[in-house]
């Protein structure tokens, strides 16, 4: 998997027991890119597939909108799970994009 990636910013690794990743730092939308190509890649091998957000202190809007899209293409029983603490806001930042109308797009906060 390429879900290996590090800059000052930001650090992202796959999961241990899971198929997706896991990012700490902050998201901006320089990181769509080796994101969207890390996620590509697991739709190809897995039905669920999860963004670990949980060591994140911030997710810019186009991050946002590139998982959306990546959901979008999605087909059941394929899935995105994204996890992030609730201090990022994202059930309220996210209506903007219908995200609660993605079938295949689950937001789990903790």
């Amino acid at each position: 998997m390429r879900g290996y990636y590090a800059d000052e910013l930001l650090l992202m690794l796959p999961l241990p027991d899971r198929s997706g990743v896991r990012l700490r730092g902050e998201v901006l939308g320089t990181h769509r890119g080796p994101l969207a190509v890390a996620l590509t890649d697991e739709t190809a091998r897995t039905d669920e597939i999860v963004v670990d957000l949980t060591d994140v202190s911030f997710v810019s809007d186009s991050v946002l909108q590139i998982l959306g899209l990546l959901a979008a293409r999605l087909r059941p029983p394929q899935c995105l799970i994204v996890k992030a603490g609730t201090e990022l806001g994202l059930r309220e930042r996210t209506t903007a994009y219908d995200w609660d109308e993605i079938e295949t797009l689950r937001l789990i906060e903790t």
